[in-house]
This record gives structure tokens, C-alpha cells and sequence, in this order.
């Protein structure tokens, strides 16, 4: 079988990650790291090597000039994505940019353009719709099996970054991250849009309260009117001294509620019985969502088929939430698209 050479670009944890993703395939292989940080490409081209070595980059033209890498994965901060991205299209790679996919729909609408006019591939990192249990609800939804969904609540809010696996100075700023809409909850803007489709109009509330470590809001409420005629409402932010991670999905004959604390998805159709599935069970018969994600990316290119998560995608959830403060800034509903 064919194998997809890649080059990674960032060596922090997101890349690590993402380049376990790439070991869990046996169509792709990372060849190369670029990270300008002293010594972080080394260490991490060290930690992932398997079978082969994977060489270090300090500079990316380096690593941008070898013709046996045919794509590359961006996993720098946010900011850097449409930069980065434009670059390696401009060097005739394929591109498999993580979320958020840019800070602005300028910027996105750049990326899709500078892959379009080189000619490559163009997919994002939304991997949470293919995680547990969010890919099972998804599928559950679509089925039918609980009629059309016409509501939606969900509620992703926790503490700071201080002392967490992703603890990073950039991510204090809102120039360089885009806040909580961006860097955390583009998943769940993505998966809003996953059951209830194209978003219509964007209205948001929000505000800095117990973070004075960054410049950005740490309490945000967000309601979206979709196209279809669905209503959906994001509660999202870092002010929580409890976590929680939770939603509802309210569908013309049944209804659904999934919590992150009991990891349980609880869902009842018409007059049947409540049904209780335990996350655990939600991941039967699916392939771990990071493999998953960049298997398809891999496959796409290697047989010139269309990406799964294409940058119209991105470009999406990125408008509303560049929408969403925009709508927070000027207290009104800002109509889609920007």
C-alpha cells in the first residue's frame, strides 16, 4: 500500500498528539518536525520515532524544500495556522491544519484560496465529531430514530490553562488564540452544526470575570439560529471552578442528554423507554477519532478523493465565532455569512 510522507509542523503537545494519530495508520508516516523553538523538534522527532528516524527542523523552508514529503500537519498556535498553511500550499504539500482553522474569515477564506490555486488538499482537524460519545450522537440523530433535531443546548466551561497539559503564554492572548470560541469551543460549534446544520444568525454575551491572567473573556453565552429553522445555545469559558461538559438535543420525536461527570448518553424516543448508554459503549465500532481523522486525510490524498472535513468546514466555525464577537462587542444579531 501506498504511504503518505508528512512533515509536522509544531512540536508541542498538540503535534505529539497528532503524530500518534499518524503512527495509529499504516497509510501515512512522519518523516520530518519543524519547530523554531531550540531543541523542541529534536525531542520531539526522538519521542515519535519508531522504525526509522525523523529528522528536526529548527528553520521550515528546510523542511519545506524536500520533495519526498508530500503533505504536512499544522500544529502550531492558532495564529500562525493561515500563515503556515499558505506556505506549504505554496511549497505544492497537502495540508492537515488543526482546529481552530484561523482567527478570522479572512484568513480562512486565504487558506482555502492559496490550496485551491496550488492545487493541494486542504483538511482541518475537527476531530471531535468522530470522538465518543459525540460520534455515536451524531449518528444516533441522523438515523432518524428520534425524528428531526430541532434544539440544542450544550455547555463546555471550566477552569484556567495555569498548570494544565496545555499551559502556554499564548494562549493568555487573545491575538494569538482568538479566546475560548476559537481554541476551545470550535469542537462544539462544529458538533452544533453536525446535528442542526448551517447557522443563520449568531447573538453572544460575554465577559472577563475571574481571569485576569488573559485578555480575553472567560464567561461566554452564545445563541445561534440555523438555517434550517433550529436554535442552539453554547455556554463556554474558563470561569468555572467546577468543570462540566454537557448537552441536550431536543428532536421532533425523542430527546437526548449526554454528561461528561456521569458518562452517560440518556435518550428516549416517543412513548419508549428511557435508553441509558454508558460512553465506554458509545466507542464500540469506531476507529479512535486523532487515526481516524488523519487516516482519511492520508487516504484523500493518496487516492486524489475529496477530504472528509474539507476548509469550508473551518471557515464555518470560524465565522461564528468571529460572529459571536462581533454580536458580544455591538449587543445585536450579527446575520451570516460575514
Amino acid at each position: 500500500m501506498d504511504e503518505l510522507l508528512i512533515g509536522l509542523i509544531g512540536a508541542g503537545n498538540m503535534g505529539k498528539s497528532l503524530a500518534s494519530g499518524v503512527a495509529a495508520c499504516d497509510v501515512a508516516r512522519i518523516v520530518a518536525i519543524s519547530d523554531p523553538a531550540e531543541g523542541a523538534a529534536q525531542a520531539a522527532a526522538e519521542e515519535i520515532a519508531e522504525d526509522e528516524p525523523v529528522d528536526a527542523y529548527t528553520e521550515l523552508p528546510e523542511m519545506l524544500e524536500r520533495e519526498d514529503i508530500q503533505a504536512v500537519i499544522v500544529a502550531a498556535p492558532n495564529f500562525l495556522h493561515a500563515d503556515l498553511t499558505r506556505r506549504a500550499a505554496e511549497a505544492g504539500k497537502h495540508v492537515f491544519c488543526e482546529k481552530p482553522m484561523a482567527l478570522n474569515v479572512a484568513d480562512a477564506r486565504a487558506m482555502i484560496e492559496a490550496c485551491d490555486s496550488a492545487g493541494v488538499k486542504l483538511m482541518i482537524g475537527q476531530v471531535l465529531r468522530y470522538l465518543p460519545p459525540f460520534v455515536w450522537i451524531i449518528d444516533l440523530v441522523r438515523s432518524g430514530k428520534l425524528g428531526e433535531p430541532f434544539g440544542m443546548q450544550v455547555s463546555r466551561i471550566g477552569g484556567g490553562w495555569a498548570g494544565g497539559t496545555y499551559d502556554a503564554e499564548w494562549r493568555t492572548k487573545k491575538e494569538l488564540c482568538g479566546g475560548p470560541l476559537f481554541e476551545v469551543s470550535a469542537h462544539e460549534i462544529d458538533f452544533m452544526r453536525q446535528i442542526l446544520g448551517e447557522a443563520e444568525t449568531v447573538y453572544a454575551s460575554m465577559d472577563n470575570y475571574v481571569s485576569p491572567e488573559v485578555d480575553y473573556e472567560d464567561f461566554v453565552h452564545l445563541v445561534i439560529t440555523f438555517k434550517e429553522g433550529g436554535r442552539g445555545a453554547l455556554l463556554a469559558g474558563h470561569s468555572a471552578k467546577m468543570g462540566t461538559y454537557d448537552g441536550k438535543i431536543f428532536c421532533t420525536e425523542g430527546t437526548l442528554y449526554f454528561d461528561n461527570k456521569t458518562e452517560k448518553v440518556t435518550y428516549r424516543a416517543d412513548d419508549e423507554e428511557p435508553v441509558e448508554v454508558t460512553y465506554s459503549e458509545t466507542r464500540e465500532g469506531y476507529e479512535p477519532g486523532v487515526q481516524r481523522e488523519i487516516r482519511e486525510f492520508a487516504e484523500a490524498v493518496l487516492d486524489d478523493a475529496p477530504v472528509t472535513i474539507p476548509g469550508i468546514d473551518g471557515l464555518r466555525n470560524t465565522e461564528i465565532a468571529q460572529a459571536a464577537q462581533i454580536s458580544a462587542a455591538a449587543n445585536r444579531v450579527v446575520e451570516l455569512p460575514l
